[in-house]
């Protein structure tokens, strides 16, 4: 038999079948049976020079369907903010690599102390949100799905990027919108978040941009 040996392929060539291995096979895991980004996490963890050349593959599509992983992204970002302040070698931009981004409903009862593995209620996850590295993130994403009950943490990251010394109602035809989503769909039941997102300046702005609108309610899921 012919063998082979991976150390004997050229950087390049590896490099190319690292970043495929590492891309999330989320058709293959619905519902999922195991983390789809466990591939990519794993590979990160070879090299620093696989880590870079995957993280893009990791970071293209960004699922967070639970409050637990809504918190281990901000604490993701909060590490890479460090390491980017001390010009650390891992350091790494996530905003530019996001291109797809899902944020789920995180409602849960109030526990205090929580239960082990179960939902994070909203009033304490507000408590946890870093709006400042939130929001370059998804807003930076072209493909946003998010919950109708969680449009307040868009409603914040907007306001964040637009500041409010910036008068939306002006026409910047000479400059850029503090946002890059395109395409928006939103999850779940209409729900009473809605009127206030819309209502506002900043809400009414960023739905004027979106081209695309998606409106999956819980029926279509079932």
């Amino acid at each position: 038999p012919i063998s082979f040996r991976f150390n004997d392929l050229p950087t390049e060539l590896a490099l190319i079948i690292f970043k495929h291995a590492a891309q999330p096979p989320f058709a293959r895991h619905a519902p999922y049976t195991r983390d789809p980004y466990s591939s990519a996490l794993s590979l990160c963890q070879v090299s620093k020079i696989v880590r870079c050349a995957v993280l893009p593959e990791l970071l293209h599509t960004v699922l967070l369907s639970t409050a637990r992983q809504l918190l281990a992204f901000i604490w993701a970002l909060r590490m890479q903010k460090k390491y980017i302040d001390q010009q650390h070698d891992l350091s790494f931009d996530y905003a530019s690599c996001v291109d797809m981004m899902s944020i789920g409903d995180f409602r849960g009862p109030l526990q205090s102390p929580p239960i082990p593995f179960s939902p994070l209620p909203m009033p304490e996850l507000e408590c946890e949100l870093d709006i400042s590295l939130l929001a370059p993130v998804i807003l930076g994403a072209s493909s946003l799905a998010i919950h109708f009950n969680n449009l307040n943490l868009l409603s914040k990251c907007l306001k964040h990027a637009c500041n409010s010394d910036v008068d939306l109602n002006v026409d910047h035809k000479n400059s850029l919108l503090p946002w890059s989503t395109r395409s928006l769909t939103l999850l779940g039941m209409f729900f009473h978040p809605w009127w206030p997102f819309v209502g506002s300046v900043h809400g009414y702005a960023f739905l004027a941009s979106i081209q695309h609108l998606t409106l999956l309610d819980s029926a279509s899921f079932q």
